[in-house]
């Protein structure tokens, strides 16, 4: 049998393979076009449902699925997330082709060729690419000359469709002594170099994914989410920031079951440097979703954040039932439960809910007892087939005082929340909508509406041991008094050719602050970037 003959005849058998395990194989970034593309056409009934709810997307399930559409809407947006299907280290005369290519990309838009990337290698058992990011940020209206520019560094490859690496590599570099024009910024370690008026910081997300008969195997830090939230679950939301973890994928006919186990920190990483102590805190989850249909889907999620000691064997076991786990471990844990559900109406329109419980008793359910704590997500998305036409998301989410917060190990990574990332004591309205007037052109623009409670049991590091006893029957959504804050955001990206991408991003944004000299204020953001990509 010739090489050729031997590919023709086995590529249909490896990309059936891929689409039936492939979640998490070289993921996209989250909000990347491809990935409002693959929803959209899941939402349609294109693509399998479950798609819908994953904000890990392959690389080559997005592929795949997306090459049984010829639009240029299509080609245009998924061409920088192709696999390397061409060897330029084999180049007679590389350099010169990489500058040839370089000159050419910088003004060329005919998107019809093959995706080239800054270096590329492939054979018959493996490929390996490397992309190269340059980003700069400012705001033209301001007087000041601050910016932002990011370095970033893509490895990609996998080997013999058994083994997938994805790394990014960022540093950040920020003008001035405050970080304020970045929407990047996750409250990482920063370095002030005052001689060049500078802050320096890096980030680096990776995933080592390892598919086999038995079970895929994940180990990463790049985010993912359990719900259908396209950033904002109640449960694990994509928009938080990423943690360290191990991973177990199985898929069993209509079940797909998740388990993880990871590493979170306790304190913001500026106090770890500052007090150079470290304490242990660990999270585990496991999930179990249910295709009942082609049109309907269900899941039973499990969590639980512990720490002041060594890996609790208990946790480690992915079938392990959490809640009683936690209590014959002496109730020092926090156990948090969530149900969700997905639901196709017709195509193009899906329903979706999400109830998180962080715990409650179901004969005070509808009471103001202090132990009710739950997180609820309600949302609604529409698309037309047209995919020049705005899609629209629609969520209410409400979360009760005290919920994802605990004495020793509230639901959060650095301080800041793994679920709604409103935290406790709060109800929010979110509108979203991506649009693609052009092939082009893309537009996002999303608003909020929140009212934010304050006071105790309104942030998420809020010690329930201390809360004032004598509000238990009585602590409603809302203690003391609350924050009412508006934002209207809208992010225009136009793709001038192969390398160069211009985006701007423009906000605004009221708050009514009670405790304010000024209680309503406004504020405004205007930002222009550019991006090469290589």
């Amino acid at each position: 049998m010739t090489m050729r003959n031997f590919y023709i005849k086995t590529l249909p058998l490896v990309t059936l393979m891929l689409l039936t395990n492939g979640f998490s194989q070289l993921p996209i970034e989250v909000n990347h076009p491809s990935q409002i593309l693959i929803k959209r056409y899941s939402a349609l009934g294109d693509i399998p449902l479950e798609y819908f709810g994953n904000n890990s997307i392959s690389k080559i399930d997005a592929n795949n699925y997306l090459s049984n559409y010829e639009n240029d809407i299509v080609r245009i947006h998924k061409r920088d997330i192709q696999l390397a299907k061409m060897d330029s280290s084999s180049t007679n005369s590389i350099l010169k082709h990489k500058i040839d290519y370089l000159l050419k990309g910088i003004t060329n838009d005919n998107f019809n060729k093959p995706k080239e990337y800054f270096f590329q290698s492939t054979s018959d058992s493996m490929s390996m690419w490397l992309s190269w990011k340059e980003k700069i940020l400012f705001e033209p209206n301001k007087s000041t000359s601050d910016f932002q520019y990011s370095d970033e560094f893509y490895l990609n490859g996998f080997i013999k469709n058994n083994i997938f690496l994805s790394s990014k590599f960022s540093m950040h570099r920020h003008s001035g002594r405050t970080i304020w024009i970045s929407d990047e910024y996750n409250d990482e370690w920063v370095k002030y170099f005052p001689t060049i008026d500078m802050n320096f910081w890096y980030t680096n997300q990776t995933s080592l994914y390892i598919k086999n008969s038995v079970l895929d195997i994940e180990i990463a830090n790049n985010p993912f989410s359990w719900g259908w939230s396209s950033g904002r679950s109640p449960i694990i939301a994509a928009n938080a920031i990423p943690f360290n973890r191990i991973s177990l994928y199985k898929n069993i006919g209509s079940l797909r079951l998740e388990y993880f186990h990871g590493s979170l920190l306790a304190s913001s990483i500026q106090n770890i440097h500052l007090s150079n102590i470290k304490k242990e805190k660990f999270i585990a989850g496991h999930r179990v979703q249910i295709k009942i249909n082609n049109n309907l889907y269900t899941s039973f999620s499990e969590l639980v954040v512990y720490g002041n000691r060594s890996p609790e064997i208990g946790y480690l076991n992915p079938i392990s039932f959490y809640w009683s786990q936690e209590h014959n471990l002496g109730d020092l844990d926090n156990i948090l439960m969530a149900f969700d559900i997905s639901y196709r109406i017709i195509p193009g329109l899906i329903v979706y809910n999400t109830l998180l419980i962080d715990e409650l008793s179901w004969q005070d359910i509808m009471s103001d007892w202090w132990g009710n704590k739950y997180s609820y997500q309600i949302g609604l998305f529409f698309t037309s087939s047209n995919m020049s036409l705005p899609d629209l998301r629609l969520e209410y989410n409400v979360t009760r005082p005290w919920t994802y917060t605990h004495p020793d190990f509230s639901y959060a990574h650095r301080e800041k929340s793994l679920g709604s990332p409103y935290g406790p004591s709060s109800k929010v309205l979110r509108l979203e909508s991506f649009y693609f007037p052009t092939p082009k052109i893309i537009i996002e623009s999303s608003f909020e509406h929140i009212i934010k409670g304050m006071g105790s049991g309104g942030n998420i590091l809020d010690d329930y041991d201390n809360r004032d006893k004598e509000m238990d029957w009585d602590t409603d959504f809302f203690l003391n008094t609350k924050n009412k804050i508006s934002e209207l955001n809208t992010t225009f990206n136009y793709i001038f050719s192969d390398l160069l991408k211009i985006r701007s991003t423009y906000s605004i944004t009221q708050t009514v602050d009670p405790y304010a000299r000024n209680s309503k204020n406004t504020s405004e953001k205007f930002i222009l970037g550019l991006d090469f990509s290589w």
